[in-house]
Order: C-alpha cells, then sequence, then structure tokens
C-alpha cells in the first residue's frame, strides 16, 4: 500500500479542502499540515529508493500530476481567489517540486541497478 499511494497528493487534497472549508493555516491547521507534508515527502522518498520499471513511470506520472495541480491551485488561489499564497501553501508547493526532482531521479537511478543496467 504504501508504495503505490501518491503521498504528495494528499498534500494537495489538503491544501484544497483548506481552502474549501476557509480554514486559516495558522495555528493547529498549519502545523499539522507542515506534519503532513514531512511525513508524505519520507513515504514518496522511501517508496521510489526501490523502484522497478512500471513503478518507475508510475512516480513520474505521479510527479507531473502533481506538479501540475500544486501550479493550478497557486494560479487560481493568486489570480482568481486575489490572495497571496500563505507560508503554508510555499512549503507544501515547495516540497511538491522537490518531491518531482529528487524521487524521480532516485526512482531513475534504483530502476535502471533494478534492470542491471550499469550506471
Amino acid at each position: 500500500m504504501i508504495a503505490k499511494f501518491p503521498w504528495m497528493l494528499l498534500v494537495i487534497a489538503y491544501l484544497i479542502g483548506a481552502e474549501y472549508l476557509h480554514l486559516s493555516m495558522s495555528g493547529n491547521i498549519g502545523y499539522g499540515f507542515v506534519v503532513l507534508v514531512i511525513v508524505a515527502f519520507f513515504l514518496e522518498m522511501f517508496k521510489s529508493g526501490d523502484a522497478g520499471v512500471v513503478s518507475f513511470f508510475f512516480d513520474q506520472f505521479w510527479a507531473i500530476v502533481g506538479v501540475g495541480l500544486a501550479s493550478a491551485l497557486l494560479s487560481y488561489l493568486f489570480f482568481v481567489e486575489g490572495k497571496e499564497p500563505t507560508f503554508y501553501h510555499w512549503i507544501g508547493f515547495t516540497m511538491i517540486v522537490a518531491d518531482a526532482l529528487l524521487n524521480s531521479v532516485n526512482a531513475y537511478r534504483t530502476a535502471l541497478r533494478n534492470i542491471d543496467v550499469p550506471n
């Protein structure tokens, strides 16, 4: 279950849920978000540590979808709602981009190792 679920989508769902419910990200809601972001990032890093060819493809797919959804949410907040993204939004967006960059490289490296391609 851990290896198949795209954990960064929980970060995006949390941001969308907080925006939809008009919750302030300050206080416990924001602290819970930071904990969720860190846990999701480490789960994604753990997941990409032993990737085969198929799981590498899905890791790439969900990384692209995650960056696209995060960009759409950022654009929606800024242009449609007229809000400045908060510190918590930027933390979430940064970790989503870091996940897409770092975990993709890690998954690529381990996928090559698992199919016995010399580095």
